[in-house]
C-alpha cells in the first residue's frame, strides 16, 4: 500500500507538470522505460532511500540522432534526511527492485503497444456525456487552478450538474503522452462510478466507456452508505456527489509489461486523478483522493468488474467549506 501511494503522489505531480506544459504550448511526454540504475546514478540518489520513478522531457526535439552516452562522474551530493526518524519498508524496496529494468535491451523490448483490453459491449443504451465547450470553460489560468487545488476534507451533500461531471470525465480521459501508452489515448485504468447526487443522472453505479464517451448504468439505487463503506468507512465518498473508482486488469498488464506494470498502472492512476483534481477545481468544485477496501470494491462492481483490481478512488462534489465561506 505504501508503494501504491508512492505512485499516486508522483502521478499527481506529473499531472500538474503536463497541465503547465500544455498551457505554455510545450510538448511533454512521460518516460517510464529506462535503465533504473543508470538514472539513479546520474541523479546521484541513494537507491536504498530514494529512486527515479519516471522522466518527463519538456520542449521541442530535433531530427538529429542523440549523442553517444558518456561516463558521468558522481555528483557527490549529501542526502538530507526528510524526517528525524526513518521508517524502513523492505517490501517496498524489494517490489521496486523487482520492477526495475537492468539493460538497454530490456528497455527496448518493454516499450510498444499498450495492454488495453476492449471493454465488453454495454448491456443497455449509453448515457452520452454533455461536456462544456472550450469557450464555456471558466477562464481561470492553469497556474490559478493549481494554486487552488487541494484535497477536500468535507463535502456538502448537494448535487453537481451532469454537465460538470461530463466535463470532468471528458477532460481527464483525453489521453496521456507516455511511452507505455501507445497509441496516444490508450488507458490502463477503467473508471467505475457511484453516483450519489448528480442533476439529470439517476443515482446508481456506472461504467464509463471512453469510446463512445458515455456512461453505462450497472445498478440503479442509492449507494451512499456503500460508497462510504468501500472507502475505508469514511464519510467523504458517502457525502460526495460522485465516487470514481479506478480499476485495472493487472493480469493482462503484468503479461505485457512484467513487474513494471504495477508501477505504471499506479502512476497512470495518479496522473488521471491529478487531472480530475484540476478539472474539478477549474469548475470550482472539490475533490479528494482516497484509499479503499480492495476486494470489496471488486465485489460491488461485479460481475462487470470480475478479474480486475482496484487501484484508486476519487471523491468529487461541492466542498462544504467553500459553501459556508460564500454564504
Amino acid at each position: 500500500r505504501t508503494y501504491r501511494h508512492f505512485g499516486w503522489d508522483n502521478g499527481t505531480i506529473l499531472a500538474n507538470l503536463l497541465a503547465i506544459s500544455v498551457s505554455l504550448q510545450l510538448p511533454a511526454k512521460i518516460i517510464c522505460g529506462f535503465v533504473d540504475a543508470a538514472v539513479n546514478r546520474l541523479l546521484d540518489v541513494d537507491a536504498e532511500r530514494e529512486v527515479a520513478l519516471s522522466l518527463i522531457p519538456i520542449g521541442y526535439g530535433t531530427d538529429s540522432p542523440p549523442p553517444s552516452p558518456r561516463d558521468i562522474p558522481s555528483l557527490g551530493f549529501e542526502t538530507v534526511s526528510l524526517s528525524k526518524r526513518e521508517i524502513d519498508y523492505p517490501a517496498m524496496r524489494a517490489m521496486h527492485a523487482a520492477s526495475s529494468l537492468l539493460l538497454p535491451e530490456e528497455v527496448a523490448s518493454w516499450r510498444g503497444a499498450a495492454a488495453v483490453a476492449k471493454p465488453r459491449e454495454p448491456a443497455a443504451q449509453l448515457i452520452s456525456l454533455r461536456p462544456l465547450g472550450d469557450k464555456e470553460i471558466p477562464d481561470d489560468s492553469t497556474e490559478q487552478v493549481i494554486l487552488c487545488r487541494g484535497s477536500t476534507r468535507r463535502f456538502a451533500r448537494e448535487p453537481i450538474s451532469f454537465v460538470q461531471l461530463s466535463t470532468i470525465l471528458d477532460r481527464c480521459t483525453r489521453g496521456v503522452a507516455a511511452d507505455f501508452l501507445d497509441p496516444f489515448g490508450a488507458q490502463l485504468n477503467d473508471l467505475y462510478l457511484i453516483v450519489n447526487a448528480v442533476e439529470g443522472l439517476p443515482s446508481g453505479s456506472y461504467f464509463f466507456h471512453r469510446e463512445p464517451r458515455g456512461l453505462e448504468l450497472l445498478k440503479s439505487g442509492d449507494f451512499r452508505s456503500q460508497a462510504g463503506d468501500l472507502g475505508l468507512e469514511q464519510e467523504l465518498p458517502a457525502d460526495a456527489s460522485v465516487a470514481i473508482f479506478f480499476l485495472a486488469d493487472l493480469e493482462a498488464i503484468f503479461a505485457r509489461y512484467g513487474n513494471r506494470g504495477y508501477r505504471i498502472v499506479q502512476l497512470e492512476a495518479g496522473i488521471l486523478g491529478g487531472k480530475l483534481y484540476l478539472a474539478a477545481y477549474a469548475l470550482h468544485l472539490g475533490a479528494s483522493g482516497l484509499t479503499f477496501y480492495d476486494d470489496d470494491v471488486i465485489r460491488f462492481f461485479s460481475p462487470h468488474a470480475e478479474g480486475k483490481s482496484a487501484v484508486f478512488l476519487m471523491a468529487l462534489g461541492k466542498s462544504a467549506k467553500q459553501r459556508q465561506t460564500r454564504a
